[in-house]
């Protein structure tokens, strides 16, 4: 339960594992066509699971630099997609803060760097408004949880996991 409204977690836990699918160079082909994260969607429904869709699909931060499209989707969204969004901004190869993940992405993907259509969409008011979304988000999210941010952990499941799949 989140502040009195029922979670699917098993939901939440399969997109988060999930999410990046169209991101796997065996996959991206299939779904060349979609934006990233539509793309893991509609992969999932084509082998039977649709219902992972609406918690996958508005995770990339890349969504956030539309501001119409947030505030509708921010509106409407179930809280396995709030939270499986969440998640993305909160966690790379670790849990980091909002800001620390913010920082990664701006050091790993400086303005020079990008291509001139990135360079165009992403200016500085773009990346404060992007930040504000995630803020927003944040706020949401961890208001139903009954938590800070500061206080967000991973689940004690994740450490043995990650664990094993660097084993193999």
């Amino acid at each position: 339960m989140l502040a009195g409204r029922s979670l699917d977690r098993r939901l939440v836990e399969s997109a988060a594992l999930l999410h990046d699918v169209d991101k796997l160079p065996k996959v991206r082909p299939t779904v060349a066509d979609l934006a990233h994260g539509a793309g893991s969607a509609e992969w999932l429904a084509r082998r039977g699971y649709p219902e992972l869709g609406e918690a996958i699909a508005g995770h990339p931060v890349t969504r956030l630099a539309d501001g119409h499209w947030f505030d509708r989707w921010f509106a409407t969204a179930s809280p396995e997609a709030l939270v499986v969004s969440y998640a993305d901004k909160r966690v790379g190869q670790q849990l980091e803060s909002m800001a620390d993940r913010f920082a990664s992405w701006e050091r790993r993907y400086p303005p020079e760097a990008r291509t001139r259509e990135a360079r165009g969409r992403w200016t500085p008011e773009t990346l404060a408004a992007v930040r504000q979304r995630a803020e927003a988000l944040e706020a949401r999210v961890c208001e139903f949880a009954g938590v800070a941010p500061a206080e967000v952990r991973r689940l004690a499941w994740t450490g043995r996991a990650l664990h094993l799949t660097r084993e193999t």
